[in-house]
């Protein structure tokens, strides 16, 4: 009896606890996910929340502030080429010069010539040389002699101080030509002294304005007047005549017959006629005596 009374207990007992472990394995209950409202959605759990605001600062050194990126620039080239009228400008007592270099537009030949590597000289009148010249001498001059005028003060050679000593005369210029009535001039020197010629004026130079490798400025008392300005050029050699064919005599033929000078052609019958006649009297008298 006692035995039938214990196994109904013993059945419920171990199906108690049967249940208990199936219940304790079994896996957690999703929650439920919350009703939509305008409150912004929580972070799961596992998910700390962040603040929405202010951004988190970082605990960590600012990065160094960069200069912004510059294109590298190319390496910079030979030295600029002298500007003459910059030059002649800081020298001053040279804007007569000044306004003939512009008018003429002869600075800009000047700046070709040295932008290829050309060396020059150039002369330059004070203000006070042109001053001197006889009045209304400059305004006479067309644009083609003014220009002429400037390229007659440079040379297309560099001289230094001590190569006007080897200079060889006439020296040309950039206006052209050697002979007496073109554009040439004739440097003499006496020690340090420079002395240029022209054929109307004797100039000298009075000091150094400019000098390097390639060009040089020099400062002169008296404005240089070409020859060619004031004497006309020589009109040019008379070309030789043509020689003229002989004409041929129609009496007879030159290619048989020798022709004689006209003057023993004259004198011939004379001579015959000299010794014909007197031959003839004389054989005539021999037979007449020889008959008798």
């Amino acid at each position: 009896m006692n035995f039938n009374l214990v196994s109904p207990f013993l059945f419920l007992f171990f199906f108690l606890l049967q249940f208990t472990c199936i219940l304790a394995q079994a896996p957690a209950m999703a929650p439920m996910p919350p009703t939509q409202s305008s409150a912004p959605a929580s972070l799961p759990p596992s998910q700390p929340s962040a603040p929405a605001s202010p951004p988190p600062t970082i605990s960590s050194s600012p990065a160094p502030i960069l200069s912004p990126v510059v294109a590298s620039a190319p390496a910079p080239g030979p030295p600029g080429l002298p500007n003459v009228i910059k030059i002649l400008a800081k020298a001053g007592s040279c804007s007569t010069f000044i306004k003939l270099l512009q008018i003429t537009h002869e600075v800009g030949e000047i700046t070709s010539l040295l932008n290829n590597s050309n060396s020059i000289t150039m002369f330059v009148p004070s203000d006070g040389a042109f001053l001197n010249l006889k009045t209304g001498t400059l305004n006479s001059f067309s644009d083609q002699r003014k220009a002429e005028l400037v390229k007659f003060h440079i040379l297309p050679s560099y001289f230094s101080l001590s190569q006007f000593q080897t200079a060889s005369n006439p020296v040309q210029t950039q206006a052209g030509g050697t002979t007496n009535r073109e554009f040439p001039i004739n440097i003499a020197t006496n020690g340090t002294a420079v002395n240029i010629t022209t054929g109307i004026v004797n100039a000298s130079l009075t000091s150094t304005i400019y000098t390097d490798s390639q060009l040089a400025i020099y400062q002169v008392d008296k404005v240089l007047l070409p020859l060619k300005f004031f004497v006309k050029p020589l009109p040019p050699a008379p070309a030789p005549e043509p020689s003229k064919p002989k004409k041929d005599d129609p009496s007879s033929d030159s290619s048989s017959v020798n022709v004689v000078p006209s003057g023993a052609t004259s004198l011939f019958p004379h001579t015959f006629h000299g010794m014909v006649y007197p031959g003839c009297f004389f054989f005539f008298s021999v037979c007449f005596v020889y008959m008798s």
